[in-house]
């Protein structure tokens, strides 16, 4: 099982096991000896329930862990059973998914930190890192597992996924570190029996207080690039812009102008990836959250888009030495209203929130550091999880070394295929006959770019009716038209397609290996050259036109034959010396048919004239010879036939 999937059962674990969960967390490892130092109380004891909980009288919705306490560590020793409370859940179509919270599986042994909040009710020290798993050993005795797998943003983290200490350890541990004074706290959170429940999952019938539990919708899950639940905005497609509102008090760079630049750093490196269709931008950057919302984003679905900074609601365990979590991020989604992008189901994303941690200068005092995990969360909120590709920001470990909020090429291609660009090929969509050496234009529409970077695309052919491609162009500017010199065999099987590729491959499934893209609607035809007109010699590749006089005052013009050995006839041409050294040119045809012969006789009339040649072939004609400058002289006004697009040197 890979990282990715460890981290999935954990932490969808408390609302359904072995689904897939988003891993938005961003933390500075916490070690065994602060987290005891953090901790009210220490139990060991058996999951007997989970369940999602929803507090009709607030609005709260949080998931509820009914713990049969088998030995106590630190506090009361007459305690047998406790609740313990965290963010997340869902009842109905309406899903909370939050990162950083632990997971818990009904029937499983854990050891647990704890704390209480603000409210008396229990939740565990440090997140993630105060829960543990109880396990036996080979040999024998006990180990208490802590699984890191996929948990987000760990900065100085072990290098072991899973930790595994024996129970013994830490038991002496716990004995040898005082505990955070023990604030009032209660076995069962206050609002308990006014729950409504739903997604219940027990070890035993044991039912501890609230009301019937409603019938299960559809599960939490905010992993993205998976076959579960992924989420989008689908605000996107309609380029409305996701707004996102900043509350800049007790912000880590103690500068409010310079904290909300840092998230507006993040949000930018989203909008102005070239492959997507993602426009975030902050709305009210003195938003007053706090203020007229009793209740945290991360327990009732807030009215706005949000980031806090300082941990208003209290709800992250303070940090210890530099250590513990640093912000913690989700979103509210709807189970219902899907959409089919690129293969994948997506549901439609209602709220994202991001909150940051208080007194955690020592990392998020620098503004890159601050911007970086910015665009990290706020990907996230996109609907992205994590990458194991080098360089990507959504990288499962920050790097936190000045880089600031750049995105790699794994980060493009996941906003890439989740929010794609639509284009739309307009020719040639199915029917043309375009010849062979011809140029033809390849034209196509783009929904408009945000970000400063209009992109490129690659255009391609296909001549088996779509089994194989074949690039006619890459890197070309997404400007909606590409001059294409058709220089591939004739056919009738033919489509042109204009492609943005992804940047890393291979693609993860199930999405394709280009995310926008758009082919011919049917075939069409490529037909076999058309001849060649050319032009006459001029005197350097052949004999020139030359005139005689002939009887009767005629003119007998004689020329070379042209370049091309597909001329089928040749047009003669008269105008005026007048004309030509005034600077203009009023050529007009004496003869559009003058034989292959290659001489025409003529009866010019009283004016000083001068004489063109040009070859035709199949209805077009060939050039009228080049002038000093090397240019083409120019076609008449009253032409014997369209001039060819291509014609001999």
């Amino acid at each position: 099982m890979n990282a990715t999937v460890r981290r999935a059962v954990l932490v969808i674990a408390m609302t359904l096991p072995c689904l897939r969960a988003a891993r938005a967390a961003s933390s500075v490892y916490l070690p065994l000896d602060r987290l005891a130092a953090a901790a009210t109380l220490v139990v060991e004891g058996q999951v007997v329930r989970t369940a999602s909980g929803l507090d009709p009288a607030m609005g709260a919705l949080a998931t509820y862990v009914t713990i049969d306490v088998s030995f106590v560590h630190r506090g009361p020793a007459t305690l047998t059973r406790i609740v313990v409370r965290e963010p997340g859940g869902h009842v109905g179509d309406l899903v909370n998914a939050i990162d950083a919270v632990p997971v818990f599986e009904a029937g499983e042994n854990v050891l647990l930190f704890l704390e209480p909040a603000r409210d008396r009710a229990l939740r565990v020290a440090g997140l993630f890192f105060g829960k543990f798993t109880l396990v036996e050993t080979a040999w024998g005795g006990r180990a208490a597992r802590r699984d890191l797998s996929g948990q987000g943003l760990i900065f100085g983290r072990a290098p072991a996924e899973t930790e595994e200490f024996p129970a013994s350890e830490i038991e002496s541990l716990v004995a040898a570190v005082p505990g955070r004074s023990a604030r009032d706290w209660s076995a069962v959170p206050p609002e308990l029996d006014r729950l409504v429940w739903d997604d219940v999952r027990e070890a035993s019938s044991t039912v501890i207080g609230g009301k019937a539990p409603v019938a299960s919708g559809p599960s939490a899950d905010f992993t993205t690039m998976s076959t579960n639940y992924p989420v989008r905005w689908m605000e996107s497609d309609s380029a409305t812009p996701v707004s996102i509102n900043i509350q800049p008090g007790g912000n880590p760079l103690n500068d409010d102008v310079a904290a909300v630049g840092a998230i507006r750093r993040g949000m930018a490196a989203w909008t102005n990836v070239p492959e997507a269709r993602i426009v975030l931008q902050s709305g009210n950057e003195s938003y007053a959250f706090t203020a007229s919302n009793a209740q945290s984003p991360t327990t009732v679905m807030p009215p706005v888009n949000i980031i806090l900074f300082g941990d208003p609601y209290n709800e992250i365990t303070d940090p210890s030495g530099c250590t513990g979590t640093l912000a913690m991020g989700g979103y509210w989604r709807s189970g219902t209203g899907t959409k089919t992008v690129n293969g994948v189901t997506f549901y439609p994303t209602l709220r994202q929130y991001v909150v940051f941690n208080n007194n955690f200068q020592c990392f998020l005092g620098n503004a890159d550091n601050l911007a970086e995990v910015a665009a990290h969360e706020l990907g996230h909120g996109l609907g992205f999880g994590h990458s194991t590709v080098a360089d990507a920001i959504m990288r499962a470990t920050a790097y936190g070394n000045g880089r600031g909020p750049r995105l790699g090429d794994d980060d493009r291609d996941a906003a890439h295929c989740d929010y794609p660009h639509t284009l739309t090929l307009t020719s040639p969509n199915g029917g043309e006959s375009w010849s062979a050496n011809t140029v033809h234009a390849v034209t196509w529409t783009a929904t408009a770019e945000v970000g400063p970077d209009p992109g490129t695309v690659d255009i391609e052919l296909s001549q088996d009716g779509g089994t194989t491609w074949t690039p006619i162009a890459t890197g070309e500017p997404n400007d909606g038209s590409f001059a294409w010199t058709i220089g591939v065999a004739p056919g009738t099987q033919n489509l042109v397609r204009v492609i943005r590729h992804n940047r890393v491959s291979p693609t993860p499934a199930p999405y394709p290996e280009a995310c926008s893209q758009d082919a011919s609607d049917g075939v069409f035809t490529i037909a076999a050259p058309q001849p060649v007109a050319g032009c006459v010699p001029d005197g350097s590749n052949g004999p020139a036109l030359r005139i005689d006089r002939g009887s009767g005052g005629a003119l007998v013009l004689t020329w070379g034959a042209s370049c091309s050995s597909g001329a089928t006839n040749y047009a003669v041409y008269q105008g005026t010396l007048a004309a030509l050294r005034s600077g203009t040119w009023d050529h007009a045809p004496v003869t559009c048919a003058g034989g292959t012969d290659l001489t025409e006789t003529i009866v010019p009339g009283a004016v000083s004239a001068y004489y063109l040649v040009a070859p035709t072939a199949s209805g077009q004609e060939g050039i009228l010879g080049n002038l000093s400058s090397g240019a083409p002289r120019p076609s008449s006004t009253a032409a014997c036939a369209p001039r060819e697009p291509s014609s001999c040197p």
